[in-house]
């Protein structure tokens, strides 16, 4: 039977804000509180419809308090997106780099991005959202970070199947599986009764192996 482990080694937990008398608390722990209801509103409401007087009355400080913690209203939506950003390539590469076997790794890398995705008024929700000028949905500005991330453990992959292709081929595969899972995660936010460890053994089950065939045609000197 698996038995908790030990309590010194666990990381020390995260201060909130209510682990402080009122008008004690730390400003990193304030600022970090702001930063997540500012992610949740925007995504609520989008960049237009959230106001700072809102933001501050959900995070129960005055308006003045918020500008001073995070700037204005743009630079605060930028830092949102920034953090959406770093912590969906958290969780997907975390996911994917527990696993040594090259399509478990995959698995686990879609899987732990669905699960991002499913988050309410979270992370993904908030990259959705249209940015401060028309047109500037901040998913573009964070893709060019998902395909690097996504064509690193492609590479990992393929290598660890014993080959070696050109870069070019690395990289379009990778854009390929990128518009793919980020396709499907449109399609999944609708059809939530298909579990996302069932929706990603059925696409590894398409995807992988053409990547096999790769492989097997860089084996042949196609590279």
């Amino acid at each position: 039977m698996p038995t908790d482990p030990p309590t010194d080694r666990l990381p020390p937990p995260t201060p909130a804000v209510g682990d402080f008398p009122h008008g004690r608390v730390p400003r990193q722990v304030r600022e970090q509180q702001v930063l997540s209801i500012a992610q949740g509103l925007f995504a609520e409401r989008g960049y237009q419809g959230a106001s700072m007087d809102e933001l501050a009355a959900r995070a129960g400080v005055s308006k003045p308090v918020v500008y001073d913690l995070v700037g204005s209203k743009e630079s605060l939506y930028l830092r949102c997106v920034e953090r959406a950003g770093q912590a969906l390539a958290q969780v997907v590469a975390t996911a994917a780099l527990t696993e040594t076997d090259p399509e478990e790794r995959m698995r686990a890398g879609a899987v732990a991005f669905l699960r991002f995705v499913a988050e309410e008024q979270g992370g993904w929700d908030l990259l959705l959202t249209a940015g401060p000028e028309p047109g500037a949905e901040p998913i573009l500005a964070i893709r060019a970070q998902q395909s690097a991330l996504l064509t690193a453990l492609t590479r990992e992959t393929v290598e660890g199947l014993g080959v070696r292709l050109d870069e070019w081929r690395v990289e379009a595969l990778a854009h390929a599986l990128n518009g793919a899972f980020e396709g499907l995660a449109y399609w999944w936010r609708a059809n939530r009764d298909v579990p996302p460890d069932e929706l990603v053994d059925w696409i590894i089950t398409l995807f992988y192996p053409g990547i096999r065939a790769l492989a097997g045609l860089a084996d042949h000197g196609d590279t």
